[in-house]
């Protein structure tokens, strides 16, 4: 893990988040360290961040202030050839636009729901020599399966948030009852079926039916061969994945490898 200096009040908009923030990107820079330092001499290495945040952000809790996901990926050690940005706020956007440019004037930053960007974003990227990393953090579940498989066509590793306790434990009665458009539709997609899954699914078990639902269409649907994931607890109490898909073995070695450090500095331990 590449260790950043904190950032400082710069007076752009600075938004307001949870300690899980900082759990999810403990992982994220990791495995950009890693990422990077492996990669870099045989591919052209892009990050895609299709909800990007300002770049910056300040714990609820003690006022901490830490870098976002963009600009982590901006600092590290060894550069990614270009950075593919989105953000739908407008006060967000501009913060991260801003900052990002200031840094790497060849970054494209847009403004918009990430479900249509997407496509923009995945044209700016070569197939021919290029590997991308995405990082998908939606507040809830904005993140739609139609825009994975955008990303499927091109050669990325994804770090997927799945907020299985945050959103689905909460309100997969809505959506249940909603019409064929609901948030969970889309997000898991409209061909995969969901409610027969939790009709046939003990009561205690839903959330992991349908956990379980999303990695197998990722694999079968989308061609991702290695699915893990990362639970994210807050106060002991686990809250939601990070769920990791790549195409390829040694991709998936690099995420277990940097999951065996936990940000407490707690070590497990995989037996294979």
């Amino acid at each position: 893990m590449s260790e950043l200096a904190p950032p400082k009040d710069d007076a752009l908009y600075i938004p307001v988040v949870g300690q899980q923030s900082k759990d999810k990107h403990f992982f994220l820079n990791n495995y950009i360290g890693i990422f990077t330092t492996s990669m870099r001499r045989k591919w052209k290495l892009h990050y895609v961040d299709l909800f990007a945040g300002a770049g910056m952000e300040k714990l609820k809790d003690s006022g901490q202030i830490n870098w976002g996901s963009p600009l982590i990926a901006a600092n590290t050690r060894f550069p990614f050839q270009r950075l593919h940005l989105c953000e739908k706020n407008r006060r967000k956007f501009d913060a991260l636009e801003s900052r990002i440019l200031e840094i790497l004037p060849d970054s494209q930053v847009l403004c918009g729901d990430a479900n249509e960007k997407v496509h923009a974003i995945v044209g700016e990227i070569e197939n021919e020599g290029s590997l991308s990393l995405a990082f998908l953090d939606p507040y809830g579940l904005d993140l739609a399966f139609e825009t994975l498989r955008a990303l499927a066509t091109i050669r990325a590793d994804l770090i997927i948030f799945f907020p299985d306790r945050l959103d689905v434990l909460r309100n997969w009665k809505q959506y249940y009852y909603d019409d064929r458009e609901s948030k969970l539709d889309r997000h898991l997609g409209s061909d995969s079926n969901w409610r027969s899954v939790l009709d046939n699914a003990p009561p205690n078990k839903r959330v992991e039916h349908l956990r379980s639902l999303y990695v197998q269409r990722l694999k079968e649907k989308l061609g991702y061969l290695h699915v893990e994931y990362e639970r994210i607890p807050t106060h002991g109490r686990p809250l939601y994945y990070l769920v990791f898909c790549s195409r390829s073995e040694l991709g998936a070695r690099f995420w277990r490898d940097i999951c065996r450090n936990k940000r407490d500095g707690q070590k497990t331990f995989r037996f294979e």
